[in-house]
């Protein structure tokens, strides 16, 4: 179960990658993270609210303000990315941070995966390191409006390590507090991370000047609302399949989502899918037929 639950968690990160990412490319990369965070925080309250779920202890409380705080400076590292760089090498870059890290994270704490879950988390490995090689002639042929910023190769890889980085440290914590607490954590997650993010764009909004605020546009608000609410769907489940499974391999096989990212972006932006990247999906297939097995 923590397997299928875990490529949901791949899909609604990675198509929520894909359309925050276009958003960030219209109104900043700051501003859709903070929309997004926000959503998410509001969505979750209103649940909480509903259901009348407790938020949980201190500890609990401890744990998700950490994991809030690090979801976003990997957010601000992965959007800006995003907005100003290749979704291409952005996505799975990261992914493959969010892999070794947490596969490695994992075995630290003392958890043995079967041989058979341990080679189709090395086969998932590889998948996620060769999606991340675009073919030299990658680029972004077609992009929205506002997409005049870019940054170069080593940005682009810094920026994706780092987030990687952030993601397991959430990823980490998100385990840590376990499924017991439901989805109430989410929104200690989703208020500091949004109260971050909202911080560091006052403080570049005063830098600028303080420049008179526009209403976005229903364009821009639209995939930002979507967005959030994948990316809440994302990791409800991502709690779920960390409470039945292991974060040695749960965490790999959520790191599969550049595979939903690179495909839209395929399609929609018209970047460049190499035959390297496609091996790569067919290897990630087979990965999650082995854990699946083991």
């Amino acid at each position: 179960m923590e397997v299928l639950l875990g490529v949901g968690v791949a899909a609604g990160l990675g198509f929520s990658d894909f359309i925050g990412g276009t958003a960030g490319r219209r109104t900043g990369p700051l501003r859709a993270i903070t929309g997004i965070q926000f959503i998410g925080a509001a969505t979750v309250g209103i649940y909480v609210l509903v259901a009348s779920q407790p938020l949980g202890s201190v500890r609990v409380t401890v744990l998700a303000a950490i994991g809030g705080a690090a979801l976003s400076a990997g957010a601000v590292c992965m959007y800006t990315g995003l907005s100003w760089g290749r979704m291409s090498v952005m996505a799975p870059v990261t992914a493959a941070a969010v892999a070794v890290f947490t596969f490695a994270v994992g075995l630290v704490r003392g958890e043995r995966p079967s041989q058979l879950a341990l080679a189709g988390v090395g086969l998932a490995i590889v998948a996620v390191i060769l999606i991340s090689r675009p073919a030299p002639a990658a680029h972004v042929s077609s992009a929205p409006a506002g997409a005049t910023r870019r940054i170069g190769l080593g940005a682009e890889l810094a920026l994706s390590t780092a987030a990687g980085a952030s993601f397991a440290t959430f990823q980490t914590t998100i385990g840590e507090i376990g499924g017991e607490a439901g989805v109430a954590p989410l929104l200690v997650v989703r208020a500091v991370g949004g109260t971050l993010s909202l911080l560091i764009l006052l403080v570049l909004w005063r830098r600028a000047g303080a420049p008179r605020l526009r209403m976005p546009r229903r364009a821009t608000v639209v995939p930002v609302f979507v967005a959030g609410l994948l990316l809440l769907v994302a990791h409800a489940l991502l709690i779920e399949a960390l409470s039945l499974g292991l974060l040695s391999i749960v965490g790999p096989i959520t790191s599969l989502s550049p595979a939903f990212t690179v495909i839209p972006a395929r399609i929609f932006l018209h970047e460049h899918i190499s035959r390297t990247q496609v091996l790569g999906m067919v290897l990630a297939t087979g990965g999650l037929v082995l854990v699946a097995l083991g």
